[in-house]
């Protein structure tokens, strides 16, 4: 009787809905984040006229939560990268010390430790794509 209950266990389907319920339950708990203020709409245009010929593919919180409404993320993954391409064009677009760079990098922390938590993997290498510097070359003499 126990294979019955290996095969029930490991039912796809079920693989799927929970990874759902995830992306819904990150994407709340970003929305509901101090930090969340600069990531909830897209920028606006009158406001930010630049932001456009700066960042080609904005995107924010309350488009990423549509998406997951409506299950177009097919693979964690998908998710992941458009939360992170949010972050990462904040960075390009807002200089270090701003507030909302700030508030991105916090945000971010928080993410990257709630995806952990629910089983999501997040590759620290894809993150920060702008302001890491290349690591010192370290000359032996």
């Amino acid at each position: 009787s126990s294979p019955v209950t290996l095969s029930r266990r490991s039912s796809g389907r079920q693989g799927g809905v929970h990874e759902l319920s995830a992306f819904e339950q990150l994407v709340v708990e970003l929305v509901r984040h101090d930090d969340s203020w600069p990531f909830l709409k897209l920028v606006s245009k009158i406001q930010v006229p630049d932001y456009y010929d700066i960042i080609k593919k904005p995107i924010a919180l309350n488009i990423i939560r549509e998406k997951v409404n409506k299950c177009e993320y097919k693979l964690a993954s998908e998710f992941i990268d458009d939360i992170e391409l949010m972050f990462s064009n904040c960075f390009e677009y807002n200089p270090r010390n701003t507030s909302e760079a700030k508030a991105g990098t916090r945000l971010q922390a928080f993410f990257h430790i709630q995806a952990q938590k629910l089983g999501l993997h997040v590759t620290a290498g894809s993150v920060d794509q702008v302001s890491t510097p290349p690591a010192a070359k370290k000359s032996r003499i």
